[in-house]
């Protein structure tokens, strides 16, 4: 694992991760691999094509084509594999508040002091000539005391036409460049504050997507409560909208474009809903905006978001910027820079309740009116997004405002991503 502790200040050794962890997590991907070969057997893909036999296939390539259970070019169903994700991360924090880290997350999210971020299973499918998709995908419990958490998505989408695609069923309810961004192909360990502020759950709902000529466009509509399984109509309607243009040709870069979300909730729109325990949660935000810019040349990477949320009853609006450069040394070796700013009325910020909240001696629960951060990383791709190693160091302060919940501290991350 690429490391770089020793290019940035780090007040002590961060804690290796329990080596029964490292195995149980090897033990757990060889078995869902084991099982996928055994289904395998049962319905074998066509044979290669005589270019796809010219270049042989790597041990890498073997494995992830395993979860392949059925493969065609034409037919009512043309694929269906296995589909997993496994996310494994250590971190470990300093700052003026006290020293915290992974260990310090809830028991049943951790192998030892390792955190399983995202432990999920499921499949996913093409159908009608391949212009269908029908995707399903649970969340496991790490601790494994109940193996079902929740459904994370399940899904179907037709595909009429570049122009216009049609889903229905239960996804994450996209907002803003983060957010769009799958967790599998995130370049940071975690999302920026605002985002995570401002984002809302996994709903069920429909929505529309297209692109007409270089204008990208997106309308959706969602029950908003946040269920275990499927709404059960008792927490009002979120609305989402999006426009966008592909500036590629404009520019001669490989990737170009810039987009606005727009995210409209209504007041019983709630995250945790009527059948997780407790009571609903009150999303904070009557609305919120997002300009965001995607700008790819070779090696090189870039991409910005001016975000905003109009805050409901005591919360404040809030406000900010993100800026994320980013560069391959090597084919594989890649460095990323993240900078945050946001400012929030009423102390309407709060400092993430992943990391940095997690420090003992945070006053006023982490609020705060103005928040910076500055995250420097490597992503080292085994196998592409499918198999990486991701290390980072942030540097982030609060401004506690009025009620004195100010925070500089420091956070050091390790991460395994993979997923087939």
């Amino acid at each position: 694992m690429v490391r770089l502790s020793r290019l940035f200040f780090h007040p002590s050794p961060p804690r290796p991760a329990p080596l029964h962890s490292c195995l149980f997590a090897g033990f757990l991907l060889a078995g869902l691999f084991s099982f996928s070969t055994a289904l395998h057997g049962v319905t074998a893909a066509p044979a290669p094509t005589a270019a796809a036999a010219a270049r042989q296939p790597s041990l890498l390539d073997q494995m992830w084509g395993l979860p392949v259970l059925y493969e065609a070019k034409t037919g009512f169903l043309t694929r269906f594999q296995l589909y997993g994700i496994l996310q494994l991360q250590d971190a470990q924090g300093w700052s003026d508040r006290g020293n915290f880290g992974s260990r310090d997350r809830p028991q049943d999210v951790r192998w030892g002091d390792l955190e399983v971020r995202r432990m999920r299973l499921g499949f996913k499918s093409k159908w009608l000539d391949g212009k269908g998709r029908l995707d399903g995908l649970i969340d496991i419990n790490p601790d494994f005391n109940q193996f079902y958490g929740r459904i994370n998505i399940l899904f179907f989408e037709y595909a009429f036409s570049d122009a216009l695609t049609l889903g229905i069923g239960k996804h994450q309810a996209y907002f803003a460049l983060e957010r769009t961004t799958s967790s599998r192909e995130f370049l940071t360990v975690e999302r920026s504050l605002l985002t995570d502020m401002l984002w809302t759950s996994w709903y069920t709902g429909v929505w529309a997507t297209g692109k007409a000529g270089n204008v990208l466009w997106e309308l959706a509509a969602y029950a908003g409560d946040d269920e275990r399984e499927f709404t059960t109509f008792h927490g009002g309607a979120l609305l989402q909208a999006g426009i966008g243009y592909d500036l590629k040709e404009a520019t001669g870069l490989d990737r170009a474009s810039i987009n606005f979300d727009y995210q409209k909730a209504t007041a019983d729109t709630s995250v945790k809903g009527n059948t997780f325990e407790g009571a609903p949660s009150p999303y904070p935000f009557e609305s919120a905006m997002s300009l965001n810019t995607i700008w790819e040349k070779g090696s090189w990477g870039f991409y910005t978001d001016i975000l905003h949320g109009h805050g409901r009853g005591p919360q404040g609006d809030v406000s900010g910027i993100i800026i994320m450069p980013t560069f391959y040394l090597t084919k594989k070796l890649q460095f990323v820079g993240r900078y945050q700013w946001a400012a929030g009325e009423n102390d309407g910020l709060r400092l993430s309740s992943h990391y940095d909240r997690l420090a003992p001696y945070n006053t006023d629960g982490g609020h705060g009116r103005r928040y910076q951060a500055l995250y420097l990383g490597a992503n080292y791709y085994i196998y592409g997004h499918k198999l990486k190693l991701m290390n980072g160091i942030e540097f982030a302060t609060m401004d506690g405002g009025g009620d004195g919940g100010s925070y500089n501290g420091w956070t050091w991350f390790s991460a395994l991503r993979m997923y087939f």
